[in-house]
């Protein structure tokens, strides 16, 4: 087991425009040293071709099919396991990154406790507005959230500190972490299991931290399309309850079913109003799927 090596796996599906890009930016970190797998999800664009062209030397998983977010991080997760990988960073292939990210991220892993770290994360096409400044809740709905979004970089934004959750689009985790917890719960389709995730790892007594002075760009939605889509809303609405159900206890559930009810009524009455008949209907089998 290499100690101060680090493992990137970059999830690639369909990230022709996007990949070669991120690869370029991950060529500029020199400390600590690192190992860079592309594990791609049976994409249709060429883009495994331009990979293996322009970096004929990384290592590159090619998954039969589309395993999604979770499970296809999972496979990468798992061989770099296997081969005694000790950090492990989760990297969306929508991203570029500062030379000091992964640097920044390790500071924080001199703390024992400390299992997983994510760093300040921006807009691409605005690059000094924060797109995740540390992962919480909105309350009483339980709705993930990210802290400070669309904020301006704030010097009082640059203190490490502890967050609720850390955003899978770099997320930097403790091997120890995946022998206890285990890997992302491919149940969720697409979004939450970076959260599902991270509270399993809380309750297991690790930490989560926010690393500000670690920082990445992100091309939001790149890869699942700008704007909210009838394919989205289904499955944030989907893994949002799915992820309440888990971690909230069966009487809190019962006591904030009216508020939910109440929130979706409102959201079905606008998208109505609004003529957004496709995303209402995926809202109504979001709710659905949470159910059954």
């Amino acid at each position: 087991m290499t100690d101060n090596v680090v493992d990137v796996v970059v999830l690639n599906w369909n990230g022709r425009d996007v990949i070669l890009p991120c690869l370029e930016s991950l060529g500029k970190v020199t400390d600590p040293p690192i190992r860079v797998m592309v594990v791609d999800n049976a994409s249709t664009d060429k883009s495994v071709d331009l990979v293996r062209e322009r970096y004929p030397g990384i290592e590159l998983v090619e998954n039969p099919r589309n395993l999604l977010f979770a499970e296809g991080n999972n496979v990468g997760l798992r061989k770099v396991m296997e081969r005694g990988g000790r950090f492990l960073l989760l990297l969306n292939n929508d991203t570029e990154v500062d030379p000091d990210f992964i640097s920044e991220m390790m500071k924080c892993m001199d703390d024992k406790k400390a299992g997983i770290v994510g760093p300040k994360i921006f807009y691409f096409n605005e690059p000094t507005r924060i797109w995740y400044g540390g992962g919480g809740f909105i309350p009483l709905l339980w709705i993930p959230k990210h802290e400070n979004i669309r904020k301006r970089q704030t010097p009082d934004d640059d203190v490490i500190r502890s967050t609720e959750w850390v955003s899978g689009c770099a997320m930097l985790v403790r091997r120890e972490v995946m022998e206890e917890i285990g890997f992302l719960d491919p149940l969720y389709t697409i979004y939450c299991e970076d959260v599902d995730f991270c509270l399993r790892a809380r309750e297991a007594g690790w930490k989560c931290l926010y690393a500000p002075h670690a920082r990445v760009w992100h091309k939001v939605s790149s890869s699942s399309g700008g704007g909210m889509t009838p394919f989205k809303l289904e499955n944030r609405i989907a893994s949002t309850g799915r992820l309440f159900r888990r971690f909230r206890p069966g009487c809190w559930n019962i006591l904030m079913a009216p508020v939910h009810l109440l929130v979706f009524v409102i959201m079905l009455a606008g998208l109505a109003v609004g003529g957004r008949p496709g995303l209402a209907w995926a809202a109504i089998k979001g709710v659905h799927r949470t159910l059954r």
